[in-house]
């Protein structure tokens, strides 16, 4: 996992990174950590909850 102040200077290695951990997700050796779902209808909940920092992991909006 990198940090927000880790992506400075990251642009020209973007596209290796990306073909790296896509080829490693394939490989279920990656998978994403979801701590929360919401209802599409309750996007704005979702929202909050990222912005006032108690998310934990990814927020799905579910259809």
């Amino acid at each position: 996992m990198i940090g927000i102040e880790q992506l400075y200077g990251f642009g020209p290695h973007t596209g290796r990174w990306a073909r790296r951990m896509m080829t490693r997700a394939a490989a279920g050796e990656i998978r994403p950590v979801i701590g929360q779902t919401f209802p599409l209808h309750r996007a704005a909940a979702a929202h909050a909850g990222m912005e006032d920092r108690t998310a934990l992991g990814k927020t799905l909006l579910l259809l």
